[in-house]
């Protein structure tokens, strides 16, 4: 399959994917925050409630899509994890950073990117450390089976 293909495809199932992520997000942070923020982000742009939230499932969406369609790079066999890790990292951190910019999520400053920066890196490193455990626990379970295979 060429590569646009797999990128559509990965496009329409990771999508849905960062919607039910941001709903379920936003159903358990927001009664602790503040459950209108993205209304007070929007509301100059929109009149009502429902087109900003229409857009949040657009947003959503699109961080489905970043981490679907970057996740093509754990593909790429002849690179080692830790290439790919790097560049899946970089690639997901700066691409989340220009989708905020252009929805104008907070004003901007150093304090903000820095927090983003700290709260990004602690979320990547929490669903790396799992990915990871998972790929052993995964080889283990591979290397077993052989092993009784080859005492047969």
């Amino acid at each position: 399959m060429n590569l646009c293909k797999k990128i559509l495809k990965l496009a329409l199932w990771s999508a849905p994917i960062g919607v039910n992520i941001g709903i379920f997000s936003y159903l358990i942070f927001s009664p602790s925050f503040n459950p209108f923020s993205s209304l007070s982000n929007f509301e100059r742009f929109f009149q009502h409630s429902v087109s900003v939230n229409l857009v949040d499932l657009v947003i959503w969406a699109l961080i489905g899509i970043i981490f679907g369609c970057s996740s093509l790079i754990y593909r790429i066999e002849t690179w080692s994890i830790t290439k790919q890790t790097l560049v899946h990292f970089c690639i997901t951190y700066f691409l989340l950073i220009i989708l905020s910019i252009l929805v104008n999520e907070h004003e901007w400053n150093w304090y903000y990117l820095l927090d983003f920066t700290i709260d990004f890196c602690i979320i990547y490193l929490i669903v790396w450390s799992v990915s990871l455990i998972r790929a052993k626990m995964f080889v283990k379970s591979l290397n077993r089976k052989l092993h009784q295979k080859n005492q047969n």
